[in-house]
């Protein structure tokens, strides 16, 4: 699987901060590459792979189709808490667009 987004963080601990601290770049690209993704029939939508320097892992973010309405509605919340409007009405209407399909 190719991915269009790749990151280094130099450890392991870097990466656990990211994910227990709810980055704001890792959000914003989840929703951007669903939302980028919404007419298309990708059963595995990848969105970053992140590379750990000192454990020399990779770890694979990837949005499985069937999750892609439940990804939104998580990240809705985290965009709100971010007051990030904007990206919460894309949010919202690509829920809506889902939805009616």
């Amino acid at each position: 699987m190719e991915f269009k987004h790749n990151w280094e963080l130099e450890t392991e601990e870097k990466l656990s901060i990211i994910f227990e601290g709810g980055h704001k770049k890792l959000h914003d690209l989840i929703v951007d590459t669903a939302i980028e993704n919404l007419k298309n029939t990708i059963l595995d939508i990848p969105v970053v792979s992140i590379h750990t320097k000192d454990t020399d892992t990779l770890y694979d973010i990837i949005i499985n189709r069937e999750d892609i309405i439940e990804t939104l509605e998580q990240n809705l919340i985290s965009m709100e808490k971010f007051e990030d409007y904007e990206r919460c009405q894309k949010i919202v209407n690509a829920l809506n667009y889902l939805n009616q399909k």
